[in-house]
């Protein structure tokens, strides 16, 4: 009859085994983790600012008039509209960069009110007319030589109405596709900067976008937007302005 293995002296054995077995998992997970194990990462912003001058600019004048009936005011808002254009070619404009709107007229009318200052009622009281004439024009020097013509006009004439002058930029995604270029080196240099206090180098691009692309007047504007835009059409000067997010890694 053979000896039976005792139980108790199986137990170290396999306590080896077992210890041996957690001990290559954990290796194999550790090596497994640093292989997965995602590089550090640094998001920054970068800026790009360039001035520029209007290429063009759009200017619009017309003629406010009240008169007792429709008729009177149509007619009143051709030939005074006419006279207008007329004006606008004197100051060197051409037909080609004149466009004539058509008049609008509606009838107005006027509060019925008691002893009490109540209002009881409404009654007819005439038609309003008006006819917008617009300008579009490369020939900026002559824009601003007709607006201040037009105040002399207008002085004698209360029925001529016009607004500020509006400049504008041309080509304006040439002008944003120059900038994201300047924006992204302004944005690597910067990222530069930080990885190497923490004795990094900055690796490849893991992401970007474009933040604000803002036309600013010439004296440019010291608000930070990073979203959205805005553009000022009030001067011939720009300060265009733009700003990209990007994600760099870090070996």
């Amino acid at each position: 009859m053979m000896p039976s293995e005792n139980p108790k002296s199986s137990l170290p054995v396999l306590g080896v085994l077992l210890a041996a077995g957690l001990m290559a998992a954990a290796f194999i997970l550790g090596v497994q983790f640093k292989n997965f194990r995602q590089p550090g990462t640094i998001t920054v912003k970068g800026l790009a600012e360039k001035n520029f001058q209007s290429d063009s600019a759009t200017w619009r004048s017309g003629v406010a008039l009240h008169g007792d009936s429709y008729q009177t005011v149509l007619d009143a808002l051709g030939s005074e509209s006419k006279k207008l254009a007329a004006f606008l070619k004197k100051q060197g404009f051409d037909d080609t960069e004149i466009q004539t709107g058509l008049p609008q007229v509606e009838r107005v009318y006027k509060d019925i009110r008691n002893e009490q200052g109540e209002i009881v009622g409404r009654s007819p009281n005439g038609y309003d007319g008006t006819l917008h004439i617009t300008v579009n024009t490369k020939k900026l020097d002559k824009i601003q030589a007709a607006q201040t013509a037009i105040r002399s006009l207008r002085a004698k004439n209360d029925f001529i109405e016009f607004d500020a002058p509006q400049y504008l930029l041309g080509n304006l995604e040439t002008i944003k596709r120059d900038l994201i270029t300047h924006a992204a080196e302004d944005a690597r240099k910067r990222a530069a900067e930080f990885a190497k206090t923490g004795g990094g180098k900055v690796g490849a691009m893991r992401s970007a976008s474009q933040g604000s692309f803002n036309i600013y007047s010439d004296k440019g504007s010291s608000e930070e937007e990073d979203y959205g835009g805005t553009y000022d059409k009030s001067t011939v000067g720009k300060q265009v302005r733009l700003v990209v997010t990007i994600e760099y890694a870090i070996d």
